[in-house]
């Protein structure tokens, strides 16, 4: 599309969002190109020429397609977003998403993984090797803190001591939060920081690698999202159990903590979620594992 970004003022748009991450940034480009494009093959040249039937007719578009509920409600989302930052600046006259609404789905449930399956997952053995060191402790920490996926990624090299019981790491919106490193995290960072991590990087890095990171890939760059995702999987197949997503790992520490009676508002600081009906999805899936346990095991269940 290249030439025609000028006139919709993406860039700037994308600019006045300061307090968005990397990754959030990304994800509005994304959708605000697809939606130019696709209003660009009907004649609107600009925001200027979208109405609410373009917007309406996008939707539809997308549910015709087949995309879930859950998607076009996040790119409608940035489409409001994107009209309402033209409108306050006076660059259009009307919001043309004003009373659009995305389809409705049925909401889904977190699939965390059970107490055996995580009994499963994670070995007390030491690790054989700085590579399964580096995956084994990847894994400890998204459980074991909570952490995001882009919030491990980006962890820097710090370090950690066996007294160490918290860390501090970058959350959406730029926000901070301190966040628990539990035992056998401590253990795993201890054995990488600095040993196993120089040991990986001789071993296992064919290029030049990010000395701030805390763990790379084999191109010693940072892990990516994939990078984490594959690192999942294998570990997952490798004890015969069913694959998950990373964020899978985040709704089980979050869910096994309510269930073991943690506050709710203490579970939404330790998640770094702005809104406390954020992390109520978390108690629904507890009563959902309550009913499930009693029409398995109970006579009349």
């Amino acid at each position: 599309m290249g030439v025609s970004l000028d006139m919709w003022r993406v860039d700037e748009f994308l600019r006045f969002l300061t307090a968005a991450s990397p990754a959030t940034i990304d994800a509005y480009r994304r959708d605000l190109e697809g939606f130019i494009n696709w209003s660009e093959d009907r004649g609107c040249p600009d925001p200027l020429a979208v109405g609410r039937s373009e917007v309406r007719g996008w939707v539809a578009k997308m549910s015709g397609d087949g995309y879930a509920p859950r998607t076009i409600a996040r790119r409608l989302s940035t489409l409001r977003r994107y009209f309402g930052w033209l409108h306050r600046s006076g660059l259009i006259k009307l919001d043309p998403t004003v009373y659009i609404s995305a389809p409705k789905g049925d909401a889904r449930l977190p699939r965390v993984l059970q107490r055996k399956e995580i009994d499963r997952l994670f070995d007390e053995t030491t690790p054989k090797n700085s590579l399964e060191l580096r995956d084994r402790l990847t894994i400890e920490l998204l459980y074991g803190s909570g952490l995001r996926v882009a919030e491990l990624c980006g962890l820097d090299a710090i370090n950690f001591s066996t007294e160490r019981v918290a860390m501090e790491v970058l959350g959406k919106g730029a926000k901070t939060r301190r966040v628990p490193i539990n035992a056998p995290s401590r253990h795993l960072l201890n054995l990488w920081i600095p040993e196993g991590s120089q040991i990986f990087d001789q071993a296992y890095v064919s290029g030049t690698r990010d000395s701030t990171a805390l763990l790379v890939n084999r191109r010693g760059n940072r892990l990516t999202r994939s990078d984490v995702r594959r690192i999942l999987l294998g570990l997952l197949r490798a004890k015969g159990l069913a694959d998950r997503s990373p964020h899978a790992l985040r709704h089980t520490f979050a869910t096994h903590l309510l269930d073991g009676g943690a506050d709710l508002r203490a579970v939404q600081e330790l998640l770094g979620h702005a809104d406390l009906a954020t992390t109520q999805i978390y108690t629904h899936v507890s009563r959902e594992q309550l009913r499930e346990m009693h029409r398995r095991h109970h006579p009349r269940g």
